[in-house]
């Protein structure tokens, strides 16, 4: 792939995820979260699926134990994020779920006993520091503190996916991520059901009318599929380490996008914790790699 492209998938990507926030929050009036996110696994594997075999000329589901702990921690960390969405609006929800890698570093000595670096070390204190700053100001002038812990418990459980996928690497990324979207979707049902059978009525509700439609399209598709075909390509470009920095564009375009949708101004304290997050994330992100050799 060649290198000139990548500022254009960059675009598409911070894009893609961004507005994939307001799909899923608007989408939310018209069904329930587990019910949601299963369809909109659904939709995504199927059009990965057709991707893979348009660009490999074949394709095949991958069955082993790293993909279903894969789809796990993946199904987890989606349902998480939309139980959020209920709660918070997109900006705050993009601030707390990426505080990912933060969760993610520490995660990696444990599991697959990598070497941290000073700066990692610094870089995930700073970052702590700022996700701390930002959320006592969000939770001061009444986002709901639920939906924020809620949000970051996602980010644990996406950065236990980000591990999981960097253990199956050797398999082609577009039927790992399309393979993870299928049985994703089949968690997500099997647990909606269960609810439902367990006495919630409202877990399988869903009101299919043409604005859930249009809603389920662009998270199944713009914030799906393309989310996860775009981050693909940029990675066969340049590599996964040249491109983790630009990610920090998603939350900030999401709070740029929350002023201009919803009318939520952030506060000066939330833009400085912000600040503070993106830069020691990126620091420890940094530390990390270099230390590796990546």
């Amino acid at each position: 792939m060649s290198r000139r492209w990548v500022p254009i998938y960059m675009t598409i990507y911070a894009l893609s995820a961004s507005s994939n926030y307001f799909f899923v929050k608007f989408g939310l009036d018209y069904s329930s979260p587990l019910v949601y996110m299963s369809v909109r696994y659904l939709l995504a594997g199927v059009v990965l699926i057709m991707i893979s075999m348009i660009i490999n000329g074949n394709y095949h589901i991958i069955f082993n134990r790293d993909v279903v702990l894969l789809s796990l921690f993946s199904s987890i960390a989606t349902a998480l994020w939309a139980y959020g969405l209920v709660y918070i609006d997109p900006g705050s929800s993009a601030i707390f779920g990426y505080t990912m890698p933060l969760f993610a570093i520490p995660l990696s000595i444990l599991l697959l006993n990598e070497k941290p670096s000073k700066a990692s070390i610094l870089g995930t204190a700073l970052g702590l520091i700022g996700v701390l700053i930002y959320g006592l100001s969000a939770v001061s002038r009444g986002v709901s503190l639920l939906g924020s812990v809620i949000t970051v418990v996602n980010a644990l459980f996406w950065a236990l996916y980000s591990i999981y996928f960097r253990k199956l690497s050797n398999y082609n990324g577009l039927i790992v991520v399309s393979s993870m979207f299928i049985f994703g979707s089949v968690v997500m049902a099997i647990a909606a059901l269960a609810m439902y059978m367990y006495g919630d009525r409202l877990a399988l509700s869903v009101d299919w009318g043409f604005n859930f439609m249009d809603y389920l399209m662009g998270t199944s598709v713009i914030g799906g599929s393309v989310l996860f075909l775009v981050w693909y390509l940029m990675v066969n470009s340049v590599g996964v380490a040249n491109v983790t920095a630009y990610i920090f564009t998603v939350p900030a375009l999401t709070l740029i996008l929350n002023y201009i949708i919803m009318g939520i101004r952030p506060t000066i304290n939330e833009v400085i914790g912000a600040l503070i997050m993106f830069i020691g994330i990126y620091l420890a992100s940094a530390g990390t790699v270099k230390g590796h050799g990546a």
